[in-house]
C-alpha cells in the first residue's frame, strides 16, 4: 500500500470515528472528553523542557486569562442519518458492522499506526498522534506538548518572582491551586487545561483566517524562517541535529514542521483579529449600554496596600498567615503608617536588593542602598487601578469601588495562587475616567542606519540628511500605495505589519499588537508631534498624514479621541465578539489519551533520573529536577 492510499484510508477511518464516536465523549464546560479507556499508544506527555520558543526575544505568545464555555455545534453530516465517504452516501450501519470495517482497516495499515504516534504533521499525522479536533481541525501531540510547555515556562518565569507559590522542583500534580471558578486543582491539570484553552483559541482564529482568505505577510514568513534559522544555529552549537535538538528541548513528537506549522497559525491567527478589530464598528450606543452594565469596571480608585506572605501548605499554615495580616492591618491607619511598615514587612526583600544593588556597582554603601532599596519599595505601597484591570475578585472590588465603603476602611484580600495576602486601606473615592485619550494606527519609516524602536521608548539616534531624505521618499511611497486602495483601516493596518519599524505596535513584537496600533494613548505618553496630530480637533476617522519624530517619519492614521472610559470600552466591545468565536468553537478531547502519555512520561523520566544519578551526582540533580517539575 503507497502512502496515497495510507492516507485517504486515514481519513475514511477519521471521519467515520468523528461521526460515530459522539456518544462516548462526555461533555464539561462546552468541551467533549473520550472517556472510553480503550486507547493504548505511546503518546508524550506535556512536557516543560527549557524555554518557551526559542532564545530570541522577539517572539512570545500571550495568554487570554479568559476562561469561556463552548457549546457544541451540529455536525455537517449528521443530516438524513448518512455519512459520506467517497461522495459515496451510505446509510448508518450499526455498531457491529462498523467494527468489523475498523477491524479490517486495521489490518491493512497494521496496529502501530492507529496505536503509536508518527510525529507528523498535517495530513502526515497518523489517529494515535491526534489529541484533540477544534471545530474539526486535528491536533496533534507534539502541538499540544508545545503550548504545554509554553504555557508552564510563562508561569515558571513568574513563580520565580514571587507572583506564583510554585516549587519548580516538585511534582506539580502533587501542588494546588485554583481554577477560575474557584475550585481546587493540580497544577499540573492546570496547566493541562490552559494549554488546551490556548490550542483552542489559536485554532479557532486560525481556521476563521484559512476561510476568509488571510495571508502571511512577507515579513511575517521572513520572520519564521529566521526563527526556525536560530533553532539550526543553537542545534549545531550543541553539536546535535535540529531534530534532535527540537526534541531535546519541546517534546519527543515535536518536529521542525511542528513548529513551523506552530508559528505560522499564531501569525495566521493574529492577523484574523486584527482584520477582525478593524473591521468591527461599535456605535455610540454601544458603548453607552456597555458603561450602564460595567460601571465600576470603568472608574478608577487609589488605595494603600502591603503583601503579606500567604501559607497555603495546611489549615494551621493558613491561620498563622491570617493572624499575621491582621496585625499589620491593625497598624494600617493613613497613608503615613502604611509607608512605615515597608522597613519590617519587606525587610528580607529589602536585605536581597541591598545586596544584589552593592554587587553590582561597588562604589555604593550599604546606607545608600538600603536607602534606595527602601524608597523602592515605600513607593509600590501606592497605586491607582480600574475596575478592568483590579487584580481583586468580584467581592473584594465590590467593596472598594462602593461609595458607601468611606475612605479609611481596611480589608484584606487572599490570593492563594500568588501565595500573598494583600491588606488594603482605602485612600480615595472611585472616579470615572475621563482622561482624554486618543487611538491612532501610524508605520514608522525609519532612517536605514537606525535600529527598530518604538515612537515613545528608545533613545535618540543621530542620521545624515541624506538618510533622512530617503526615509522621506519611502514614507511618502507608502502613503501613496495606500491611497490607491480602498483607504480602509484594513489596508492601512497591512501594509503597517509589511513596513513598520516599530516592533512594539506590530506582530512582529512581543505585545501581541497587530496594524500599527496605539490604542487608548493618555496624553504625555508618545513623542510631542506625534501627540499633536493625534489630538488635533479636526480630526475625523480614517485622517491620514505624515509626521517627523527623532525616531523617523510616522504615517498616521487616525481612529478616535475619547474619554479614557470610552476608548476602553470600545476595546473591550471588540475583544468579546473575538471572544464569542472560542465560545461557539467545538472541541474534542481524547483525555485518557493525555493521562496515559502523561503517566508514561512520568516513568520515563523517573527510570532517566536513576540513570543519571547512578552515573553522575550532578548529572543527577539536574534530571531530577527536571524530572520533579515537569509533572
Amino acid at each position: 500500500m503507497d502512502e496515497k492510499d495510507l492516507n485517504e484510508n486515514e481519513e475514511k477511518l477519521t471521519d467515520v470515528n468523528n461521526d460515530s464516536v459522539d456518544s462516548g465523549l462526555e461533555e464539561k464546560d462546552g468541551v467533549k472528553y473520550e472517556t472510553s479507556d480503550n486507547w493504548e499508544f505511546d503518546a508524550k506527555a506535556p512536557t516543560l523542557d527549557e524555554n518557551l520558543v526559542m532564545e530570541n526575544q522577539d517572539y512570545s505568545i500571550s495568554f487570554d486569562k479568559v476562561s469561556e464555555p463552548k457549546p457544541t455545534q451540529a455536525l455537517d453530516n449528521q443530516n438524513d442519518n448518512k455519512i459520506v465517504i467517497n461522495k459515496e452516501p451510505l446509510k448508518f450501519i450499526p455498531l457491529a458492522i462498523f467494527l468489523a470495517a475498523v477491524i479490517a482497516v486495521v489490518a491493512t495499515l497494521g496496529v502501530r499506526y492507529y496505536t503509536v504516534p508518527n510525529g507528523k504533521e498535517g495530513k502526515y499525522m497518523n489517529p494515535a498522534s491526534v489529541v484533540a479536533t477544534v471545530d474539526g481541525q486535528k491536533i496533534s501531540i507534539g502541538m499540544y506538548d508545545y503550548y504545554y510547555a509554553s504555557i508552564v515556562s510563562y508561569y515558571e518565569q513568574y513563580a520565580s518572582y514571587g507572583y506564583y507559590s510554585l516549587d519548580t522542583t516538585k511534582d506539580y500534580s502533587k501542588q494546588y491551586t485554583t481554577d477560575d471558578d474557584g475550585n481546587k486543582i493540580s497544577w499540573q491539570k492546570f496547566f493541562e487545561t490552559e494549554a488546551l484553552k490556548e490550542v483552542e483559541q489559536i485554532t479557532t482564529y486560525y481556521s476563521k483566517a484559512l476561510e476568509e482568505g488571510v495571508t502571511l505577510t512577507s515579513a511575517q514568513k521572513k520572520t519564521i524562517d529566521k526563527q526556525i534559522s536560530t533553532l539550526k544555529d543553537s542545534a549545531s552549537q550543541n553539536d546535535v541535529s535540529l531534530d534532535q535538538y527540537i526534541k531535546a528541548n519541546f517534546g519527543t513528537y515535536c518536529s521542525e514542521d511542528t513548529i513551523r506549522i506552530m508559528l505560522e497559525q499564531y501569525y495566521l491567527s493574529a492577523n484574523y483579529k486584527g482584520k477582525f478589530k478593524c473591521e468591527t464598528k461599535v456605535t455610540d450606543n454601544d458603548v453607552d449600554k456597555y458603561y450602564n452594565d460595567h460601571k465600576n469596571d470603568y472608574k478608577k480608585i487609589e488605595f494603600y496596600y502591603i503583601a503579606s506572605p500567604y501559607d497555603a501548605t495546611d489549615d494551621n499554615s493558613k491561620n498563622e498567615s491570617i493572624k499575621t495580616a491582621e496585625k499589620i492591618m491593625a497598624k494600617m491607619k493613613d497613608k503615613k503608617s502604611v509607608i512605615a511598615l515597608v522597613p519590617e514587612v519587606y525587610s528580607s526583600y529589602i536585605d536581597s536588593q541591598v545586596k544584589s544593588s552593592m554587587a553590582q556597582d561597588s562604589t555604593l554603601t550599604e546606607k545608600k542602598a538600603r536607602e534606595e532599596a527602601v524608597k523602592s519599595y515605600e513607593s509600590n505601597v501606592v497605586t491607582t487601578v480600574s475596575g478592568s484591570d483590579s487584580p481583586f475578585d468580584d467581592k473584594m472590588n465590590t467593596w472598594l469601588f462602593s461609595d458607601d465603603t468611606k475612605v479609611g476602611s481596611k480589608k484584606y484580600y487572599i490570593d492563594e495562587s500568588a501565595g500573598y495576602i494583600y491588606i488594603v486601606l482605602k485612600t480615595s473615592k472611585a472616579s470615572v475616567e475621563e482622561d482624554e485619550t486618543y487611538t491612532v494606527r501610524h508605520i514608522l519609516v525609519a532612517p536605514e542606519s537606525g535600529s527598530n524602536s518604538s515612537s515613545s521608548t528608545s533613545e535618540k539616534t543621530e542620521y545624515t540628511d541624506e538618510q533622512w531624505a530617503a526615509a522621506k521618499k519611502k514614507a511618502d511611497s507608502i502613503l501613496a500605495k495606500f491611497n490607491k486602495t480602498d483607504k480602509s483601516e484594513y489596508e492601512f493596518a497591512k501594509l503597517a505589519e509589511q513596513y513598520s519599524t516599530d516592533s512594539a505596535s506590530t506582530s512582529s513584537g512581543s505585545n501581541d499588537s497587530f496594524g500599527g496600533l496605539y490604542e487608548s494613548v493618555t496624553l504625555g505618553q508618545m513623542v510631542p508631534d506625534f501627540e499633536k496630530w493625534s489630538i488635533d480637533d479636526s480630526r475625523k476617522y480614517g485622517d491620514t498624514g505624515i509626521v517627523k519624530s527623532d525616531y523617523g517619519y510616522h504615517i498616521m492614521f487616525f481612529i478616535n479621541d475619547c474619554p479614557e472610559y470610552q476608548s476602553k470600552i470600545i476595546a473591550q466591545i471588540k475583544s468579546d465578539r473575538l471572544s464569542n468565536m472560542i465560545d461557539k468553537a467545538e472541541i474534542k478531547v481524547h483525555e485518557n489519551a493525555i493521562k496515559k502519555a502523561v503517566d508514561k512520561e512520568k516513568a520515563a523520566k523517573e527510570a532517566a533520573a536513576e540513570s543519571a544519578t547512578a552515573s553522575s551526582p550532578n548529572s543527577a540533580q539536574a534530571t531530577t529536577s527536571a524530572s520533579s517539575g515537569n509533572n
